[in-house]
């Protein structure tokens, strides 16, 4: 590992201090939320979700944290990607991974030297178990208010039940959401500013998260890209989700066209993060930037959703 635990505390000591009140330009979600005043009951999940955390044994694997660039962080388990954004006006946490993973992100954020109630927002990815799953905790635990696109606020506020590709196989801790935010809106934390791009298709409300990260002066455009794929999804004739075949094209064009230093993404496959990683530790110091990360991600996805919705297409015509 590049950096040592020493290295990492004395590091994030840069980044304590008192952390004022942001202010957010996304929509406050001020209606009444039952989940609010009425006690939950407790979360019992099923065995199609126990199986699927089974089955990805990396969704739960203790992974030490480290500096990513600048005030950007790794803190998740080592096979979902779980991200602290720090600043002196408060700290951002991106995704939750999934249930059951709320205490070791706690316990990677505390090995920082951050303390939890410093962490004023945690922004989702998209509403699926392996990145929502531990956000009802980790919400509750740091007092921070959850910010995440305005088409998956509902099924976060359900627990993922009536997923339009899933229905209920893979529920979580239904979510409180804050704030519902659009294509191309800001957040604003002092001077941390975080924008929220919408790449609908994996969910509705699947969003890809930009900021900019600086490290000595040298400043990089950092980008959580939402997920592009599609693994056994109904892409025609979903009377569930009618557009998810323009949202996909829409995105792939979105991600493509970011400004894309470093790719960040919720699974570690999707932008080769851990083999850039090992580099990067083997004495490449520049071996996380990927100018092309964002477009090759994009351009890869496409060509497998393409190929999946031409033999779709072609299995429907056949049995007609």
């Amino acid at each position: 590992m590049r950096w040592s635990i020493a290295a990492i505390l004395l590091s994030s000591l840069i980044v304590q201090g008192a952390h004022a009140q942001p202010h957010a330009s996304g929509q406050q979600n001020n209606a009444s939320n039952p989940s609010r005043t009425t006690p939950q009951a407790p979360f019992r999940m099923p065995a199609s979700e126990q199986k699927n955390i089974a089955d990805n044994p990396s969704w739960t694997a203790p992974q030490k944290p480290f500096r990513i660039h600048g005030n950007t962080w790794y803190v998740g388990p080592r096979g979902l990607g779980v991200f602290l954004i720090t600043a002196p006006t408060g700290d951002v946490l991106i995704d939750g991974g999934v249930y059951g993973d709320a205490a070791l992100i706690e316990a990677n954020i505390r090995a920082l030297g951050v303390n939890l109630r410093d962490i004023k927002w945690i922004l989702n990815s998209h509403a699926h178990s392996d990145h929502a799953g531990g956000i009802a905790r980790l919400a509750r635990d740091t007092g921070a208010q959850v910010i995440a696109g305005a088409a998956d606020a509902p099924l976060l506020e359900r627990g993922g039940h009536d997923d339009p590709q899933y229905d209920d196989r893979f529920p979580f801790p239904p979510v409180h959401v804050s704030r519902a935010v659009t294509d191309g809106e800001h957040l604003e934390l002092g001077a941390l500013v975080l924008t929220a791009h919408a790449t609908p298709g994996h969910t509705k409300g699947n969003t890809t998260w930009t900021w900019i990260s600086c490290e000595h002066q040298h400043c990089l455009h950092m980008v959580d890209v939402g997920s592009l794929s599609t693994p056994g999804y109904h892409l025609i004739d979903n009377p569930n989700y009618p557009d998810i075949v323009k949202d996909f094209e829409h995105s792939f064009a979105a991600v493509a066209a970011l400004p894309c230093d470093i790719p960040l993404a919720p699974h570690r496959e999707m932008v080769g993060f851990w083999e850039r990683v090992a580099k990067r530790e083997h004495g490449n110091a520049n071996a996380l930037v990927d100018l092309s990360g964002c477009r090759a991600y994009a351009q890869d996805a496409r060509e497998d959703f393409e190929a999946k919705l031409a033999k779709q297409r072609t299995d429907a015509a056949t049995t007609k």
